[in-house]
């Protein structure tokens, strides 16, 4: 239910305890919540249980398959569903992404065969895929874009890396980012207690 339970490895409600409607995708790491009910108490033999609904934007995140996600915002995404994204890296520094579909304007025009010449030019809509890169400090729970900027802000414990990071050109930034994360993840080890079940 918060980021301390995330940081703590003490999940408030273990899968055993509850109901959920949960659908997620392997190959984007994306998954989404439908409903999740928490039983009141346990029940007697030959009884059933009750249960209690939960209200899904009170979660901070879930954990399927040994792999963290976080709830993402709603209105942000225009989804009926909450949709949680899977941390593709974890450690002192934790990187998840998703993506959003969004309609652009984007100038269309029809070409003469015969002239090769444009005789018609329009704005039409297209849709176009926008990856979200986002990263999570494991210490404070704070989130930023992934970008250079924010990124160095939150290495600067690391001031060889920083110093690399620094010097990246423009046209490095979208190829070697990624990998500088890698090496400060590597670099900057955190550790969580075990997780004993209830």
């Amino acid at each position: 239910m918060s980021f301390e339970d995330f940081r703590n490895n003490t999940p408030t409600y273990e899968w055993k305890e509850v109901l959920a409607g949960v659908h997620s995708n392997p190959q984007n790491f994306l998954a989404q919540m439908y409903g999740l009910k928490v039983k009141k108490a346990e029940a007697k033999e030959g009884e059933e249980s009750d249960y209690k609904n939960i209200d899904l934007e009170l979660i901070w995140g879930i954990c399927l398959d040994g792999i963290p996600y976080i709830r993402l915002s709603r209105e942000e995404l225009n989804k009926k569903n909450v949709v949680f994204a899977g941390m593709r890296l974890r450690g002192k520094i934790c990187y998840y992404e998703y993506e959003e579909f969004v309609i652009q304007k984007k100038e269309m025009s029809a070409y003469n065969p015969v002239t090769g010449h444009p005789f018609r030019t329009k704005n039409v809509d297209v849709k176009v895929k926008l990856i979200h890169k986002n990263m999570l400090h494991f210490e404070t729970g704070e989130t930023a874009v992934f970008s250079k900027a924010n990124f160095k802000e939150w290495i600067k414990d690391d001031k060889k890396l920083y110093q690399t990071v620094n010097d990246l050109s423009p046209q490095e930034v979208d190829g070697k980012l990624f990998k500088c994360l890698l090496i400060y993840v590597d670099r900057n080890l955190v550790k969580v207690r075990k997780n004993k079940p209830k």
